[in-house]
């Protein structure tokens, strides 16, 4: 890894509100199975995002204005996007569930974390579904 970038956005949505935040890492590509060379050193970014909705109903518990509903974080369980793999570089993405992506923040900003192993199936024109992210303190065992 080689920098951690956090974003954080809020905006109307529908009828009511939703936020997302995004931690991007950029990292470099230090091994490919199967075997494409031509990715080697290059740069990918990794973006880790988690999202919430805010419906525009009064909330009895809230006191002060706007009186938006609690936030309904979106989705639930992990959503895995796609691998993109160019001449300048990669990248990929996937959603998390709140608790797993602020859980990762600490360990990522301190770098104790150093390490994404990401599977996925070999691209098409540059793209190909992500099957699996780990992120770790070590190098991955070789397979």
């Amino acid at each position: 890894m080689k920098s951690v970038t956090v974003s954080y956005y809020v905006g109307n949505f529908g009828d009511g509100l939703s936020d997302e935040a995004i931690t991007d890492v950029l990292c470099d590509i230090v091994a490919l199975t199967p075997d494409m060379p031509e990715h080697l050193g290059k740069e990918v970014t990794c973006s880790l995002m988690c999202s919430r909705q805010y419906g525009r109903i009064d909330d009895p518990d809230e006191k002060g204005w706007p009186r938006i509903g609690k936030g309904q974080t979106v989705p639930e369980r992990p959503f895995l996007l796609n691998m993109r793999l160019g001449s300048d570089g990669g990248s990929f993405s996937a959603y998390l569930p709140e608790a797993a992506y602020w859980a990762l923040q600490a360990d990522l900003k301190v770098g104790r974390l150093k390490f994404i192993e990401v599977k996925f199936i070999r691209p098409r024109h540059g793209y190909g579904d992500l099957t699996s992210i780990y992120l770790s303190e070590s190098p991955p065992e070789k397979p």
